[in-house]
């Protein structure tokens, strides 16, 4: 019997920008956007809302704050009151909003690449400037378990007087790394005492692969730093409804959240009316589906790092969380390897962007038939190259 994630979606005729980038002989398996139909909870939704035969500017239901807070509660034991939240049309616009009002012009903000580009990009765009301290890499022997870690001892020193901001992707993207506790609160202790503001992007924090680990919110772990901490959380990642733009920005300081509200006025759109019905139709009922969509990637994350490690120049450590993989290229090129496997007939994401040129970036949550297509084309590039 087939899983209901093995059905192929045509998204060709769709508009949909993970799917115009490349040729239509180039599988598309960089941006961070699955193939996979939406819960139907999401469609039963937005189908009752536009029978009202009105969409107007609308604010988020009390009912929608209460499933974020259940939400909050029961997935990650975390307690939080529905008036830190405020709704904002993505997780990018929140982390800017967010940087800008950290510190004063020309001061300092952390990153810790590789890391998500935009991550990496914003800093310079609010008048800030980038400190990067690069995550390590520890190999394992004859294993691909090896792991990337933060480097406190550099991290420690790069603050400074002038920090203003650190930004965190927690789950990390894209090496799909998990902090502990007991990292979290380090790095929140470290911002606290330079008195610099903790931006935590947390938009995987629902996609875990790990059996055994779960994730912390960065505000729950940081405990008497948790003023100094802005979480950025949304469903878009976790139920595929990224073109829905429903995300929400928590802190627990009500002056923190105004000045960041504040930051969006004139900037920044409402969330879209559908949206919010959307995200409390997911927070509220979509956990079954979750569920089926976690056995799923993980069975696409198990056979694709079988399949990529089959190479002799290709490799992939395990993932702890997200659907995308971080692939060693190294020993194939020592420059970007992007152009060779769209040649073979893949669209990978460039680790260059993330700020490592020797590693490329790519989606698994498609059906295992796509996946396979895509992995027996980069296989066969890389034996006949």
């Amino acid at each position: 019997m087939n899983h209901p994630f093995d059905s192929v979606i045509n998204r060709k005729d769709t508009e949909a920008i993970k799917w115009q980038k490349f040729g239509s002989d180039v599988i598309p398996m960089w941006i961070a956007d699955m193939d996979f139909a939406i819960p139907d909870v999401v469609t039963k939704a937005i189908s009752k809302r536009i029978q009202h035969p009105v969409l107007g500017y609308t604010s988020a239901a009390e009912s929608l704050a209460d499933c974020v807070a259940n939400y909050c509660s029961t997935r990650h034991h975390w307690s939080i009151d529905t008036g830190d939240i405020y709704w904002i049309p993505g997780v990018l616009p929140a982390v800017t909003a967010a940087c800008r009002i950290a510190g004063e012009i020309g001061e300092e903000v952390i990153v810790m690449p590789p890391v998500y580009n935009p991550l990496l990009e914003i800093p310079e765009k609010v008048g800030k400037k980038r400190i990067d301290v690069p995550m390590l890499y520890t190999p394992a022997e004859n294993t691909h378990t090896g792991t990337w870690s933060i480097d406190f001892d550099s991290l420690e020193k790069a603050f400074s007087n002038r920090t203003a901001a650190l930004l965190l992707s927690s789950p990390h993207n894209p090496m799909g790394v998990m902090f502990s506790e007991s990292e979290l609160h380090r790095i929140a202790t470290l911002c606290a005492s330079h008195n610099a503001l903790l931006i935590s992007d947390e938009i995987h924090c629902d996609l875990i692969l790990s059996k055994t680990k779960k994730h912390v919110p960065t505000a729950l772990a940081a405990k008497e730093h948790s003023q100094h901490v802005v979480t950025i959380m949304s469903p878009s990642k976790t139920f595929n409804l990224a073109g829905a733009n429903c995300s929400f920005i928590h802190a627990a300081d009500p002056q923190l959240l105004d000045s960041i509200s504040h930051e969006c006025l004139y900037t920044v759109p409402l969330v879209p009316t559908l949206s919010y019905c959307a995200a409390e139709a997911v927070y509220a009922d979509g956990w079954q589906w979750h569920s089926e969509l976690i056995e799923y990637l993980r069975g696409n994350h198990d056979y694709l790092m079988q399949a990529i490690n089959q190479s002799d120049v290709l490799s992939m450590d395990k993932l702890d969380a997200t659907y995308l993989a971080w692939i060693d290229t190294n020993k194939l090129t020592s420059e970007d390897a992007s152009d060779f496997f769209i040649n073979a007939g893949v669209g990978l994401s460039p680790g260059r962007q993330y700020g490592h040129k020797h590693y490329q970036r790519l989606n698994f949550a498609c059906s295992r038939v796509l996946l396979e297509e895509g992995v027996e084309r980069i296989l066969n590039a890389v034996k006949n190259r």
